[in-house]
């Protein structure tokens, strides 16, 4: 289907199946170019706009040249979400990966979906105004206190930091409220033992400071059912923050915040989709007696695994499986008023320890059940911007940024391999031990954003920041006790131990680049505006390192073209916003499994695809037709393709299929990208209305479908197909919202679904595939409070 056949099946359509999300609430502007007044002090915006700051200045969601979604805090938690990936559900182009330990945010199609510690996401995060970079980690594990979420879609890095071709999550959580004491909270229980508490207390201090303190603890089962030996720790989360506000005179505000995050434990793990058949280990079966051929078949079996696309049973011989870490962060902002302009500055540090174990042959026999994965790691952020206050002919958003991360990480990968018992002290590696790493990472940017104020209706903007990279990368591999080398073990006959150690690997790269954006917007009248835009999105160089060698990974560039329409109608009571895209990326970085790796077991590095692309359309809306009442909804049509990029050849791939260039490889030009979804889908509604003097009742339902898409290039084998997902909650309150009890349903048809799919390690043609906590049926009952 073409982009013109999509837009003319999308205006056939409903205006009910349109997208947005819910209303959105902000903190006080600090300038506007709109001609009506913007919200005053108390944050809250007319009725029927809402309100965002995607260009680092409060603006009308219509006013801004950019694809947005916005995501109600409440909103979303009054579903019983509980986490930063439930937005998905609310915000049709973006979708969430949970690959195990890598977990992955795509916009339109594009992630970045790579075990490398270097490579950042294409996806970027920001949490009150400071970027999220470090490795395997997403900023949030709970959605306590958050007040909105702007997806902000295509291209981002000119004035978000940095390296975000794909879009950008901006977060915002509540900031302490001036002269008011308050506290509000949230108590959640639900099926399969999940208990969430979380509690938030606003403490005024004087006139102009004011402090908000909140913190919660949430625990679940794993949704996974686990058969053998092994073991799969519940969901342990622990969270708290503090902020302080203050505002010694009119024109200047400090904003400190210190936040903690600690998680334990596995909220699914993966399971067996597809059995293989004869064993590929490269180990002859004489040399592994305790692991004889089509070993995982029979083990399986035997514990009465039934691989299916539903199987939700898992047989591993790891007694340490684990997911660990634990995070702590402060920032401090500063914003000045010095009349004609803001000056606004940004310092932030965070770091996180992480520490991991997969068992990664899906049996109970321990051939290959150590996967530790360790890393220490830490960033340093320093941002100082100007903008202009009020409005006139030029608008103006400029800065410096300066950023630093260190990433010290250890990978063990062990196992018997069936050499052994499972009782032997001895483990045998691919290479000769502990592989380490040590990233280091500055990058130093100026940037500028101007707007030409042409005419009251005509705005022109253009806009560059230029970035220096600068990568320090060593890889070593070091010797541990009780572990061995596989292949010196079994070609010495079992009298060597470990083969000669490499020396460091010493690799540094340095790049300039340079991100852009020009457009022109349009108002066809004070609540209805057009816009096209041109970005060129830049994301640094990387070195990726696996089994002891390091490789040059590229800078990622990407040319991207919208046009879009940005429609208030009927006094406000719709909302509409439809826009158009393409976007040409080069040397996207992604991820491959290199067969020549770890002695012939192979193992997955990052290197650049040369060229994908990705277009389509997407329309967003939401009505308003009374008060206490709304409905929302969106569409995205996407289409998605790689150039030239050479993969490994797919299970079953013929040379009549592709499987015909050196590795075996093939040519996956011309495939859709992994993850991306054609047609995408969500509608939401929010009831609330009185039902006498003193209660009310509200109603918040969600719906959200994706159509069929791959989890490897063009492999027949990783296709999960379309499926549709319904929350909904139901619950009564005071009129003043003093006090509100709600039961609540996710996934209210039980409907299974992926989170990932990929090939077994040591059965050919087996496939494994990780079924998340969403996709089981979750009933619950919650009880809020705000005084």
């Amino acid at each position: 289907m073409t982009i013109m056949r999509a837009v003319a099946a999308f205006f056939g359509s409903s205006l009910l199946a349109l997208a947005s999300t819910a209303h959105a609430q902000t903190t006080t502007p600090s300038s506007t170019a709109d001609s009506e007044a913007m919200p005053a002090d108390t944050g809250s915006a007319p009725d029927g706009d809402i309100v965002v700051t995607a260009q680092r200045r409060t603006e009308y969601l219509r006013d801004v040249p950019i694809a947005i979604t916005v995501v109600n805090g409440q909103s979303i938690r009054e579903t019983g979400a509980t986490q930063l990936a439930d937005i998905t559900q609310r915000a049709p182009s973006l979708n969430f990966t949970a690959t195990p330990g890598v977990p992955n945010f795509a916009i339109r199609g594009v992630g970045t979906n790579s075990f490398d510690y270097g490579i950042e996401s294409a996806v970027g995060i920001a949490v009150d105004d400071v970027n999220i970079t470090l490795p395997r980690y997403v900023p949030l594990n709970s959605l306590a206190d958050v007040e909105r979420v702007e997806v902000l879609r295509g291209p981002q890095g000119l004035l978000f930091g940095k390296n975000t071709t794909a879009g950008l999550i901006s977060i915002a959580t509540a900031k302490p409220e001036l002269g008011a004491f308050g506290s509000s909270g949230r108590v959640q229980a639900g099926s399969r033992d999940q208990v969430q508490a979380q509690a938030v207390v606003n403490l005024p201090l004087g006139m102009n400071a004011a402090m908000r303190i909140s913190g919660g603890y949430q625990y679940q089962k794993t949704s996974t059912q686990l058969v053998g030996p092994g073991r799969l720790d519940p969901v342990r989360r622990y969270f708290g923050s503090a902020k302080l506000l203050w505002e010694p005179t009119d024109r200047l505000s400090l904003y400190a915040i210190v936040d903690y995050q600690n998680n334990s434990g596995v909220e699914a793990y993966s399971t067996i989709r597809k059995f293989g058949g004869n064993d590929p280990t490269p180990i002859p079966a004489a040399f592994r007696p305790f692991a004889p051929p089509d070993f995982v078949v029979l083990r399986n079996t035997a514990l009465g695994v039934v691989a299916s696309p539903t199987n939700n049973r898992t047989a591993i011989g790891s007694t340490d499986v684990r997911r660990d870490e634990r995070s702590l962060g402060a920032q401090l902002s500063a914003s000045y008023d010095a009349g004609p302009l803001t000056v606004t500055s940004v310092t932030a540090y965070r770091d996180l320890n992480a520490r991991a174990n997969n068992d990664v042959d899906q049996t109970p026999v321990a051939f290959f059940d150590t996967n530790i994965a360790a890393s220490q790691s830490y960033q340093l952020s320093q941002e100082l911007r100007v903008s202009n206050n009020g409005s006139g002919f030029l608008d103006y958003t400029a800065g410096l940024y300066f950023f630093r991360q260190h990433i010290d990480a250890q990978i063990l990968q062990a196992g018997t391999f069936g050499v052994f018992p499972a009782s032997a002290a001895l483990r045998l590696s691919p290479i000769n031990g502990q592989s380490n790493f040590d990233y280091g990472t500055k990058s130093y940017a100026g940037f500028a954003q101007l707007t030409f104020n042409l005419t009251s209706s005509l705005r022109l903007i253009a806009g560059g920041r230029y970035t220096r990279d600068e990568i320090d990368s060593t890889t070593t591999v070091t010797a541990k006790p009780g572990v061995c080398n596989l292949v010196t073990f079994l070609s010495s006959g079992g009298q060597r131990c470990i083969g000669t150690l490499a020396s460091p690997l010493v690799a540094n790269r340095d790049a300039d680049g340079f991100s852009a954006r020009a457009g022109i917007e349009y108002a066809l009248a004070p609540t209805a505006n057009l816009y096209a835009t041109y970005t060129r999105g830049y994301k640094g160089p990387a070195v990726s390192s696996a089994a002891g060698i390091a490789f040059a990974v590229d800078p990622e560039t990407v040319d991207a073209y919208e046009i879009g329409a940005k429609l208030d109608l009927a006094d406000r009571r719709v909302s509409l916003n439809i826009a158009g895209f393409i976007n040409d990326f080069r040397d996207f970085q992604a991820q491959v499994f290199d067969p020549t790796l770890n002695g012939g077991l192979g193992s997955f590095r990052t290197g650049n695809a040369s060229t994908l692309k990705t277009r389509g359309v997407e329309a967003e809306a939401v009505v308003r037709p009374a008060r206490g009442f709304s409905l929302s909804g969106g569409i995205t049509y996407l289409d998605t393709e790689y150039g030239d990029y050479n993969v490994a050849c797919y299970f079953g791939q013929t040379a009549a299929q592709g499987c015909s260039l050196p590795g075996p490889s093939f040519n996956a030009a011309g495939w859709p990208l992994v993850g991306a979804s054609k047609w995408t889908t969500s509608l939401a509604a929010n009831v609330d209305q009185p039902i006498g003097g003193d209660l009310k009742v509200f109603v918040n339902a969600d719906w959200r479908y994706r159509s069929r898409f791959y989890y490897a290039i063009n492999d027949p084998s990783t296709i999960q197909e379309g499926y549709s997902l319904v929350n909904a909650t139901v619950g009564i309150g005071d009129i003043g919202d003093h006090a509100r009890v709600s039961i609540f349903v996710r996934n209210l048809f039980d409907k299974r679904y992926a989170a990932a799919i990929f090939p077994g390690n040591f059965s050919v043609g087996q496939y494994v595939q990780t079924l998340p906590d969403n996709a089981f049926r979750r009933i619950g009952g919650a009880f809020e409070w705000r005084f």
